[in-house]
């Protein structure tokens, strides 16, 4: 052998030392690059079945439009299931309205059942509908709270107070008859005249009072 020459095992030796260098070694995937993958493939089946779908509008028709229309159906159907649930949520966890007030914020119990319809009075004299609706609230949950119909606390919502009086339905009549125009005013931004003030009134007075 000539002096100087690496044996084979030497060789051998030599590049198993340079495969085992970090560099050389095979890049784990990670997460990214599975979820990549995932990806690449869901986009390649969907388009295979966007291909396919397609070519079906030719081939069968019928079953093309009805898939359409279930598909529409399916749609509509969670978008109102999504409207429906934001509302009743805003409903449930919406804040109480505040008390008509000038100056610094009013206690409600501050003031008796007949003092706040006295004030949703002046309020209504005045064309300032909005504040005599929230006044009128306020006696008809007092006077609501004095029948033992429900308990007045100024955290509860509407909703509160519907769940509450269902043990009386005299109460829950009233009640509800006054919040169906109430909320779309206090809540909706909805415009109140005179007329709707009326009905109010007279939804409260439903109450034995008002």
């Amino acid at each position: 052998m000539q002096a100087g020459v690496p044996s084979a095992e030497q060789v051998n030796q030599a590049l198993a030392r340079v495969y085992t260098r970090p560099e050389l070694q095979p890049q784990k995937s990670g997460a990214l690059d599975a979820f990549r993958e995932w990806r690449r493939q869901m986009f390649a089946r969907l388009g295979e079945w966007l291909s396919r779908f397609g070519d079906l509008r030719s081939d069968n028709p019928v079953i093309y439009w009805l898939v359409i229309g279930a598909l529409v159906a399916a749609g509509v159907a969670i978008v109102g299931f999504l409207l429906y649930s934001t509302f009743s949520r805003l409903e449930e966890r919406g804040a109480a309205p505040r008390p008509v007030a000038q100056g610094p914020a009013v206690n409600a119990r501050a003031r008796t059942a007949a003092e706040w319809e006295d004030e949703a009075r002046r309020a209504a004299a005045a064309g300032r509908f909005r504040d005599a609706a929230v006044a009128l609230y306020q006696a008809l949950l007092l006077r609501l709270e004095a029948a033992g119909a429900l308990r007045y606390d100024p955290a509860k919502t509407p909703g509160d107070y519907r769940r509450e009086t269902r043990r009386d339905p005299r109460a829950a009549g009233a009640l509800t008859a006054f919040l169906r125009g109430f909320e779309p005013v206090v809540f909706g931004g909805r415009a109140l005249d005179g007329d709707g003030y009326e009905r109010l009134r007279a939804a409260a007075a439903g109450a034995g009072h008002g």
